[in-house]
């Protein structure tokens, strides 16, 4: 009976330390896998302190690329033209634009210049809202109304008559002011980061012009020739996007 009772009380010890030593190992797993997700856990939060928090604004600062291609194809005409565009609203930016422009004409009986520059003020709307589509190219409609300041000069005017010699003017010249409104399409696509082209067709109306007796002037700076009451115009543009619209910020759900 006794041996019976030692063989027990052995196998009973063995039983218990066996239990207290998966205890003691599960007891570790349990800690270590605390340990991991509390080290997963600031690894994410350090994560997210640097994301980068995406805001809806744009700064564009864009440049008339048209203007250099038209005076190395036609001497006759040069320019430069620069524009600002900014984020108002979702899809909605506002836009002012400026530049300077020279034109001359030279013939048998007179050598006809005008130069001047024009300012705008406008906007455009983007016309592509799918909100799966998360590229920043763009479609637009929008609206102008534009101002010009310029001069115009008539340098060896001649007046022929079969009854009096042929009289020469050397110069005349006068100062003019134009108003007209734009009614804009086109696109602009990002080719690298922050990088856009754009192309962009416009469609002038001439509103009113003063200063002189020579209405409508044959050459307004930023309107073109005035062939008629509309006048088309294509801008060729190149456009930079000022980072401003990232900002680093930790998401409120990674404190």
């Amino acid at each position: 009976m006794s041996f019976q009772l030692k063989i027990f009380s052995w196998f009973f010890s063995l039983v218990l330390l066996f239990s207290t030593s998966l205890t003691a190992q599960q007891t570790q797993l349990e800690d270590n896998s605390t340990r991991m997700k509390k080290s997963e856990v600031l690894l994410e939060k350090g994560k997210a302190k640097k994301q980068k928090t995406h805001f809806d604004r744009d700064l564009k600062i864009g440049w008339d690329v048209s203007n250099l291609l038209i005076g190395a194809i036609s001497p006759k005409r040069h320019g430069l033209d620069f524009s600002i565009d900014y984020t108002i609203k979702e899809n909605f930016y506002g836009i002012i634009e400026i530049g300077q422009n020279s034109f001359e004409q030279k013939s048998e009986v007179m050598d006809y210049y005008s130069d001047g520059q024009y300012f705008r003020l406008g906007f455009d709307s983007d016309m592509r809202k799918n909100e799966k589509d998360k590229s920043r190219d763009m479609f637009y409609l929008g609206a102008r109304y534009a101002f010009a300041t310029f001069e115009q000069r008539i340098e060896n005017y001649q007046i022929s008559s079969s009854y009096w010699p042929t009289i020469t003017q050397s110069e005349i010249s006068f100062r003019n002011q134009a108003h007209w409104i734009e009614a804009i399409s086109g696109f602009k696509v990002e080719i690298l980061k922050n990088m856009y082209l754009g192309l962009g067709l416009r469609f002038k109306f001439l509103i009113y012009q003063a200063g002189n007796e020579i209405k409508p002037a044959p050459f307004i700076p930023g309107y073109g020739k005035t062939g008629g009451a509309l006048v088309m115009g294509i801008n060729y543009n190149m456009y930079f996007n000022l980072p401003i619209n990232y900002s680093k910020k930790t998401p409120k759900n990674a404190k």
